[in-house]
């Protein structure tokens, strides 16, 4: 019979096996550039001061560019914030948003700053934060659908509770402000 298959027996269908050993697993971390004598970073470690404050102008920034309108009132609502909130310089706020322009340029994920946060922050800061962000979407003196979203998401992710998502909106809006 032409084009038939040989039989297999049982000791041909097997298949060797591959240790996973140290030389396999060394091959691993050697690919994703890990060594095993390096400790990997706990999340106990707290991170430095310059880390949340860069996590805050993230937030702040990520709202005023959520309806894609560069507005000086927004950029001066984030200042004001984070002279505020973290109690930054005046003369360090500028280059702090420099940096976070970079860092958020492109970013799709708002998950890495809100951990940061949701770890080292207590809820009145997450809270004053939130506060803030509504600030900067208001300060135009038009609340945008897509920076009122990104606000809403930012409070899940900080574990905030809808009324205190209304709290800080209302906190936000201020007696001056007319937006909706």
């Amino acid at each position: 019979m032409q084009g038939a298959r040989p039989a297999l027996n049982a000791k041909s269908r097997r298949t060797r096996a591959i240790p996973l050993g140290s030389t396999a697993m060394g091959f691993l971390d050697k690919l994703f550039n890990r060594t095993t004598d390096t400790p990997e970073p706990t999340a106990d470690e707290a991170p430095t001061k310059p880390e949340l404050e860069m996590a805050g102008a993230a937030l702040l920034l990520e709202v005023a560019e959520a309806d894609y309108q560069d507005d000086p009132a927004e950029t001066e609502a984030i200042k004001a914030a984070l002279e505020k909130e973290f109690s930054i310089e005046q003369n360090e706020v500028a280059a702090l948003l420099e940096r976070a322009r970079t860092e958020t340029d492109g970013a799709t994920d708002l998950f890495p700053y809100t951990r940061l946060l949701n770890e080292h922050c207590t809820r009145e800061q997450k809270l004053s934060l939130l506060t803030a962000m509504w600030r900067v979407a208001f300060a135009d003196g038009h609340l945008d659908k897509y920076e009122e979203h990104l606000i809403r998401r930012v409070a899940e992710l900080l574990h905030l509770d809808h009324n205190e998502f209304i709290a800080a909106k209302q906190a936000g809006r201020g007696p001056s402000s007319g937006a909706a």
